[in-house]
């Protein structure tokens, strides 16, 4: 009995023996085919954040030149413009910087300051009354001849609206171009007509107009005037001046990875970033 057993689970064993490697190499097969999948999976993932990092680490650095930059203009501002100059190695990135003078704001064109351009003093006030902010230019000739304004321009932050019909000055009382919106900030342009007012030799003229928002605990404001004559050429206020910043950071190969664009104004006591471009074309 016990031998009629064996023998019987003997052809069992036999009978299947041939049915267990097809099944074997079928999930090897697969198996394969899984890990294979598997791994071009992770290597995708590891080559896309490699990408990020080195994309990451290239903008810190760009933005360590624009830092370095504005340093710059606030206590050391190089006497001519453009200004170049190396940062130095940020995150294994080499870092350039350029200093230049703005050559549009609000999409008007900005002309060049002349070699006399401090002949020509411009400073400016606010005042604040029931909803109605009015805002005063000082101009003064302390030039060696007569002088004529042939162009004025105000830029400010948001939340302030002009207020039509509001101009007083005997520059011009027509009201200015307004660009842009009030929400994030408009530019006031005056373009003069001709013939222009003739401002004489130490002589001061006011140029008033009101804008209507909320009380703030502070206006920024920058003022530009352009002269009819060349040898004096656009004027800042006294408390403004317009910077473009551009930092470029290249790796090892000299290939640029990042480069950040600024928009900065100097004030007498502050810095303050009007734009801001990641890789500008």
């Amino acid at each position: 009995m016990l031998n009629e057993v064996r023998k019987r689970l003997a052809a069992i064993v036999k009978n299947e023996a041939g049915q267990t490697l097809p099944i074997v190499l079928a999930m090897m097969t697969l198996g394969s085919l899984l890990v294979v999948n598997t791994l071009n999976y992770v290597s995708t993932n590891v080559k896309t954040i490699r990408m990020v990092e080195t994309k990451a680490r290239s903008l810190y650095a760009a933005e360590a030149g624009v830092e370095d930059a504005l340093w710059k203009i606030k206590y050391d501002t190089p006497p001519s413009l453009p200004y170049a100059y190396s940062a130095g190695t940020i995150n294994g990135m080499t870092v350039t910087v350029s200093i230049n003078n703005v050559t549009e704001i609000a999409g008007v064109e900005i002309g060049p300051t002349g070699v006399h351009e401090g002949w020509l003093k411009v400073t400016k006030s606010v005042s604040y009354s029931g909803g109605v902010y009015t805002f005063n230019l000082s101009i003064r000739n302390d030039g060696a001849g007569n002088m004529k304004i042939e162009q004025v321009l105000v830029d400010f932050g948001p939340d302030l609206v002009y207020v039509e019909g509001s101009v007083t000055s005997n520059l011009t009382s027509d009201d200015p171009t307004v660009i842009g919106i009030p929400d994030s900030g408009i530019t006031l342009l005056w373009d003069i007509p001709s013939p222009f007012f003739t401002m004489g030799v130490h002589q001061t003229e006011g140029f008033s107009f009101q804008l209507s928002g909320p009380e703030l605990p502070e206006i920024e404001s920058h003022a530009m005037l352009r002269a009819s004559r060349e040898d004096v050429g656009v004027v800042w206020d006294a408390d403004s001046r317009p910077f473009s910043v551009t930092s470029q950071a290249k790796d090892a190969a000299n290939a640029l990875k990042a480069s950040l664009k600024v928009g900065v104004w100097k004030g007498q006591s502050q810095i303050s970033i009007s734009c801001w471009q990641v890789n500008p074309q």
